[in-house]
C-alpha cells in the first residue's frame, strides 16, 4: 500500500512540470484571431493596412530612387557648353534625352532664355513642383496608416475588455480568473498589432520624405547654377 502511494507521488512530481509547460505555451497567432467577429474583423483590418503601408513604401521608394539616379554626372557641364556656343535648340534636344527631373527643370529654363530672369525662375519652380508632386503621389495615404492602425486597435481592445466584463458579469457560479485575464490580454493583443503596424508606417513615411527633401535640395541647387550660368558674363 505504501509502496503503491509513494509511486502515485512520484508520477505526479513527473507529470507536474509537463503541466506548467502547457500552461506556459504561448502562441501570439492564437490571440491575434482570438475573440469574436468584431475582433477578427479589426484584426484583418489592421493587417490589411500593415501590408499596405509596406507595398507602398518600396514602390515609392524605387520610383524615387530612379527618378533621382537618373541624370548624367557631366548633365551640367554638357548644358553650360550648349548655351556658351548659342545651340539653345541642342540644349533642349539634350534635356529631353535625359528624361529626369532635373533635366525637365532645366528644359522649362532654357526654353524660355530671353526672357526676364523672374519668369525663367517660375518655369523652373513650376516645373520642380510638379516632380516633387509626382514623387509624393498617395504618400498622404502612408502617412493614414500610423493614425488610424493604432486607433483601430484600441477599439478593439476596448470592445473586447467590454465583452470580458460582460460575461464575467453574467457567468454563474464561482469566479474564474482565467474567464477575466483570456478576455483581458485577447483584448490588449489588438492593440499590439495596431502599434506594431503603426510603428514601422511611420518610419516608411519619414525615409520617403527624407529622400523628397534631398531631391528639393538637389533641385535648388541645379537652378541656382543654371542662373548663374546664365547671368554669367560671357
Amino acid at each position: 500500500m505504501l509502496l503503491t502511494e509513494l509511486t502515485q507521488i512520484l508520477f505526479a512530481q513527473v507529470a507536474a512540470p509537463n503541466v506548467v509547460a502547457e500552461k506556459l505555451e504561448f502562441s501570439f497567432w492564437d490571440i491575434l484571431f482570438h475573440g469574436g467577429a468584431f475582433a477578427k474583423i479589426v484584426m484583418v483590418t489592421v493587417l490589411t493596412l500593415g501590408v499596405f503601408s509596406v507595398y507602398l513604401f518600396f514602390e515609392r521608394f524605387f520610383y524615387i530612387k530612379r527618378m533621382t539616379t537618373k541624370t548624367d554626372s557631366n548633365f551640367m557641364h554638357n548644358i553650360e557648353d550648349f548655351i556658351k556656343e548659342g545651340k539653345i535648340v541642342a540644349a533642349t534636344d539634350y534635356c529631353k534625352t535625359q528624361n529626369s527631373p532635373e533635366s525637365r527643370i532645366l528644359e522649362k529654363g532654357i526654353s524660355r532664355l530671353g526672357r526676364p530672369v523672374s519668369d525663367i525662375v517660375s518655369a523652373m519652380e513650376s516645373q520642380a513642383q510638379i516632380e516633387v508632386a509626382n514623387m509624393e503621389k498617395n504618400l498622404n495615404l502612408l502617412a493614414v496608416v500610423p493614425s488610424i492602425a493604432p486607433m483601430l486597435g484600441l477599439l478593439g481592445t476596448v470592445i473586447g475588455m467590454i465583452i470580458a466584463f460582460f460575461d464575467l458579469s453574467h457567468s454563474e457560479g464561482a469566479f474564474s480568473p482565467k474567464t477575466l485575464s483570456e478576455g483581458i490580454y485577447t483584448a490588449l493583443g489588438q492593440t499590439a498589432v495596431g502599434l506594431a503596424v503603426a510603428i514601422p508606417a511611420n518610419f516608411f513615411y519619414n525615409i520617403l520624405l527624407t529622400r523628397i527633401d534631398k531631391f528639393v535640395l538637389r533641385t535648388q541647387n541645379v537652378s541656382g547654377e543654371f542662373l548663374d550660368l546664365i547671368n554669367k558674363p560671357l
